[in-house]
């Protein structure tokens, strides 16, 4: 059973060297490992090769032509659990790539699998070859920042058209500027895997969501995007969770979980340069004028083997499909056609358009005809769709902070900030925004004199926002 996928490009001056090193000293550097510096001094860069001892083999094909350098490496570790590493080199004339597959299989019943995870050798690959371009992204171990000038970047990632191959893991900035997740914990996490990238503002969000149609997360919101549509999007509410620690361990299982499923680059996998191995081993038969039966023989079983592999994993990519247009048709009949698109306002905090939206269909029910279908249909929808009440909070939040208002002190413009609003002096008053929207600007008096001035803005702020 696979545990572990992935694939992802680096620097393109490595060489098949270099990458047999970095392998050798991975193998060497594990606990588990029964092989000895001097068993593996001598890893060809060329050909075929095995190293065997006790419970452990080792396993090597590399192939050489004029456009294609690649190699393969497959360790293999029997026990009461049975693993399968596999690590694959392969350099064409305008990148490098590198792949790692993980599968593991108990050997009786009462074995128990451990939680899969990234392996090792995915980060030691990228810390000692380097990460390049994949698209427009730089495979990376830390997150991308983005900028208030990135828009057009943004937008291209979260509609995958940027050229990617791993999936971008998307942070929405909260509705109070607040991060719910570790950025370079989680970048670090999902290195080789995906990339993270953080947004920067509220502002930025509003904008992007112009862009992309409200296709983007926000307010806190993580959302993972897939390339070309390859992978179903997933999206990660911080409220739904315990702890950022659950979160983005979710985070990572999804994102796992969904490269297992996808369909790796030939390139990067045991059957592929398998084939290519086949192939030239074939050619050089073939081109020496040998006549050996036998070498022809193991040159076209060990070509039908990759074959029959690539076609193996062809078949499971068209199980995981049809697997991904059962639950599309699930989900879909499970809403009973009912969609609601929300335009091109997006919430200024956590809740706002559910509760608006339910409190609407309140009021509608309530001046409906008694015992009308109008009424017995908006009962229904109410009645499956209780919504908190953030409005009502904040309101009332506002009120009692605002009850005694006498001037503009360090406390209370920090709380201001807090429910979402930016603080500025302008002449005699104060101005506020709501979450740097200027359709929403209010004002407050610098002096205490008018008592009620507190109040005022509190009944006026109620009335617009709430």
């Amino acid at each position: 059973m696979i545990s572990f996928a992935t694939d992802f490009p680096i620097e393109h001056t490595c060489n098949t060297k270099q990458f047999v090193d970095v392998v050798r000293g991975w193998i060497l550097g594990s606990p588990h490992t029964v092989f000895t510096a001097n068993d593996l001094n001598h890893i060809p860069n060329d050909g075929s090769w095995v190293a065997e001892k006790a419970s452990e083999r080792i396993q090597l094909l590399a192939t050489c032509s004029t456009d294609d350098r690649s190699i393969a490496i497959r360790r293999m570790q029997l026990g009461e659990i049975n693993w399968e590493t596999t690590i694959v080199f392969s350099q064409q004339k305008n990148d490098s790539w590198v792949g790692v597959r993980v599968s593991r299989e108990a050997s009786h019943p009462a074995v128990r699998l451990p939680p899969a995870k990234k392996p090792l050798i995915v980060g030691t690959l990228l810390e000692n070859l380097g990460g390049a371009l994949d698209g427009r992204i730089l495979i990376t171990s830390a997150p991308l920042h983005l900028s208030n000038n990135d828009i057009e970047l943004a937008s291209s990632l979260i509609r995958g058209r940027a050229g990617c191959r791993l999936p971008v893991v998307y942070l929405s900035c909260g509705f109070e500027a607040n991060r719910t997740i570790d950025a370079s914990a989680l970048a670090y996490d999902l290195a080789g895997m995906a990339h993270v990238v953080v947004e920067p503002n509220r502002p930025f969000s509003r904008r992007l969501q112009i862009e992309v149609q409200s296709e983007n997360v926000y307010g806190g919101v993580v959302g993972i995007y897939w390339p070309d549509g390859q992978g179903r999007r997933s999206f990660f509410d911080p409220d739904d969770f315990d702890n950022c620690k659950a979160l983005r361990r979710s985070i990572i299982d999804e994102v796992r979980t969904a490269l297992l499923n996808r369909r790796p680059l030939s390139r990067c996998t045991w059957a592929g340069v398998q084939e290519a191995f086949s192939q030239s081993e074939y050619a050089r038969l073939k081109s020496s004028g040998s006549r050996e039966v036998d070498k022809y023989t193991l040159a076209f079983d060990a070509e039908l083997n990759a074959v029959k592999e690539r076609l193996s994993e062809a078949e499971n990519e068209i199980a995981r499909l049809q697997a991904e247009v059962r639950k599309y048709e699930s989900d879909t009949s499970s809403i009973n056609g009912l969609f609601l698109s929300t335009g091109t306002e997006s919430e200024l905090y956590s809740g706002e358009l559910r509760q608006f939206v339910y409190e609407a269909l309140v009021r509608a029910q309530e001046n409906a005809q008694a015992d009308s279908r109008r009424e017995h249909v908006l009962g229904s929808i109410t009645a499956a769709n209780h919504a908190s009440k953030p409005a009502q909070d904040r309101r009332e939040s506002l009120k009692e902070l605002l009850r005694s208002y006498k001037s503009m002190d360090g406390k209370t413009q920090r709380a201001l900030e807090t429910l979402g609003f930016t603080v500025s002096g302008d002449g005699k008053h104060y101005k506020l925004v709501f979450q740097d929207d200027d359709r929403y600007t209010f004002v407050l008096p610098k002096s205490g004199s008018d008592f009620r001035g507190g109040l005022n803005a509190v009944s006026d702020i109620a009335k617009r926002l709430f």
